[in-house]
């Protein structure tokens, strides 16, 4: 009897270990950053040290603190061989940038720029921008140009309360109340405003805007 109970026993045994293994999850392979851009990716390998056909992972991106992609500015300006960054998917794997310049890269959508939260300093100016409500979580910001874009409803910028130099020059914005509404805009802090769709005439609910935040100290080119 004993040795029935003890032959069962080690079969009950047998089947847990069996369906315990069977239960394991496969291992996974290690996560590689995929970009829908080849320009960015050879940029990015380029800071990295990485050679065409090394995977990339997310930990490798994380390494980066600064981003500046000077040869974006001139390779629209008749040099061959250079061109712009128009999709930014990839670097929301940079989240310890602090320094990030896109100037002229030709992008229209920076969504992937959202999960950047350390950032302080983004150069966006020259592109196609219209949306820029992924910059609404980049509260870190102190320093943010935009000019020579298509943005006309500035809100996100309401909650970037740590600027202290802002260029929205040549867009086509006609309403500055979120800047009045961005409570750390204050005391030496800049804002140009020049070539906007504004109503600059006295009385004009622009200029109100503009006087409450010369009023704060702001120094306001419009």
């Amino acid at each position: 009897m004993r040795t029935k109970k003890a032959m069962l026993l080690g079969v009950i045994v047998l089947l847990m270990v069996l369906l315990g293994a069977c239960a394991a999850p496969a291992p996974t392979a290690p996560v590689t950053v995929v970009f829908a851009d080849e320009n960015l990716e050879a940029a990015i390998r380029d800071a990295l040290g990485k050679p065409a056909g090394e995977a990339i992972t997310p930990a490798e991106m994380a390494r980066l603190t600064a981003l500046t992609f000077t040869n974006v500015l001139w390779g629209f300006k008749g040099l061959p061989g250079v061109a712009g960054y128009t999709k930014l998917s990839g670097i929301e794997y940079c989240t310890n940038l602090t320094w990030l310049d896109l100037t002229n890269s030709q992008t229209n959508d920076i969504s992937p720029l959202a999960s950047l939260t350390n950032l302080t300093v983004l150069n966006l100016h020259d592109n196609p921008i219209s949306d820029i409500s992924p910059l609404a979580s980049l509260t870190n910001l102190t320093w943010l140009s935009v000019r020579n874009n298509q943005i006309s409803d500035i809100s996100p910028l309401a909650s970037l309360t740590n600027l202290t130099w802002l260029s929205l020059r040549n867009n086509q914005i006609s309403d500055i109340s979120p800047l009045v509404e961005n409570s750390g805009l204050g005391e030496g802090d800049y804002v140009l405003l020049k070539y906007n769709n504004l109503d600059l005439s006295e009385g004009s609910e622009d200029m109100e805007n503009i006087r409450q935040l010369e009023g704060r100290g702001v120094l306001v080119h419009y």
